[in-house]
């Protein structure tokens, strides 16, 4: 049976080719072993001079149904995308860890018309909540996203039959609400940029109900902004295919440089991990790193027992409250928590408190947007069991026509 290229031995051949001849940018490491002992080559793709610390972190992974080969050869194509002279600067920001293939037994001879890995075991049956990988590629990404933990992740896939037209699988963090709106946005511009390249995308589809493959998963469990990306195969050239990946995940890797979504600095939109503009828990830290593990812990957290978190429901007494319970299932503690709060514009801010004592000034800070003031607060402490809340006391130069105890207009 022939395999269509890029099989597994033009992966490992090409992926040791790639770091051996750009051994100051690109470091090869061997993640692990798949069912039938074949090697799973990982790619770090970076620029040494500057901190992994102080970098975003993207996670590409190809080649987890055997019989697509796009996947694999999308891998590839990015690592010598990002190469050229013209994208060093990615490589100053950010760690790119490239897996350009999950699954080596499954296209390998007769098995490379299979879907699972050499055992049959499919890409949506691996990572079941709550359990170990149930496959031995499934422990291996795992341990890497455990050492990593990624602000992005892309799966990249075919369609074995053939497909003329990308298309994108979306998984929402344990923010469904907020995320899916970031995931559509994100999947509108990378669609965009490759229909300006002359390759066309089709639509996306939202999975809202927990999903058992790696995206899903890691999207969940870490709240990284994670998707599945389905190339064009078997339809164009190879080469075109290719073509068409690269410039789809070109423009995800620049959205991971840009600051929006709520965000304070560049980076992929994934740091607020539960909640809205007008109050969100964010993740905490002074580095990137120090910010990835707190938007994973966070979202254990709230995995293990936060049945909501938010803004009350009007600010009383002109205080924002944001409340956050704590039940005593939970496991999982941050070292600090973040919170942001939008404000009227006309708000004066005298205080901010996390539950009855004051926070230190240099603690919290304010920020005077289009959209209101942005009121940032950092915790330097655990939450605690039971309910937590930071407080924002301030000014504004009206009065409210209700009396909120009786809900009755007031007088003029």
């Amino acid at each position: 049976m022939n395999t269509p290229y890029p099989d597994y031995e033009d992966v490992m051949r090409e992926s040791k080719e790639i770091a051996e001849n750009n051994s100051t940018l690109v470091a090869y490491e061997e993640i692990g072993l798949s069912e039938e002992g074949r090697t799973i080559p990982c790619l770090k793709i970076t620029d040494p001079a500057f901190s992994d610390d102080e970098k975003s972190v993207f996670l590409l992974s190809g080649g987890t149904d055997g019989n697509e080969e796009v996947g694999r050869a999308v891998a590839l194509g990015l690592a010598r995308a990002l190469l050229d002279p013209s994208n060093k600067k990615h490589l100053e920001r950010q760690v790119i860890l490239i897996v350009p293939v999950t699954n080596p037994d499954g296209c390998v001879g007769d098995l490379s018309d299979r879907i699972g890995n050499a055992n049959s075991v499919k890409s949506n049956e691996v990572h079941l909540q709550g359990k170990p990988p149930a496959t031995a590629e499934g422990i291996a990404m795992r341990a890497l996203v455990e050492e990593w933990v990624p602000d992005a992740h892309v799966d990249f896939h075919g369609l074995a039959g053939g497909s003329m037209g990308d298309y994108s699988f979306l998984y929402p963090t344990v923010n469904v609400n907020w995320s899916r709106t970031v995931l559509y946005d994100v999947h509108a511009e990378i669609a965009k940029a490759g229909t300006d390249a002359g390759w066309p995308m089709g639509a996306a589809r939202l999975w809202t109900e927990p999903r058992t493959n790696f995206p899903g998963w890691l999207a969940r469990n870490y709240s990284s902004l994670c998707m599945v990306i389905e190339g064009s195969e078997n339809y164009y050239p190879i080469e075109d295919s290719v073509a068409s990946g690269v410039a789809r995940l070109m423009r995800l890797i620049e959205i991971g440089e840009e600051t929006r979504g709520f965000q304070i600095v560049p980076n992929y939109p994934c740091d607020v991990v539960s909640g809205t503009p007008m109050g969100a828990l964010m993740s905490y830290g002074e580095t990137y790193k120090e910010r990835r593990e707190s938007r994973r812990d966070m979202s254990q957290m709230i995995l293990e027992g936060v049945p909501q978190f938010g803004r009350v429901i009007c600010d009383h007494e002109w205080t924002a409250k944001l409340y956050l319970p704590i039940t005593d299932a939970v496991k999982t503690f941050p070292k600090g928590v973040s919170f942001q709060a939008t404000l009227d514009k006309r708000a004066t801010v005298k205080e901010v408190l996390w539950h009855d004592h004051l926070l230190e000034d240099n603690l919290w800070s304010q920020k005077v947007t289009d959209a209101g003031i942005i009121i940032r607060a950092d915790v330097p402490e655990s939450p605690v069991y039971g309910d937590n809340y930071l407080s924002i006391n301030y000014e504004v130069p009206f009065k409210r026509h209700v009396d909120l105890r009786t809900g009755k207009y007031l007088k003029k």
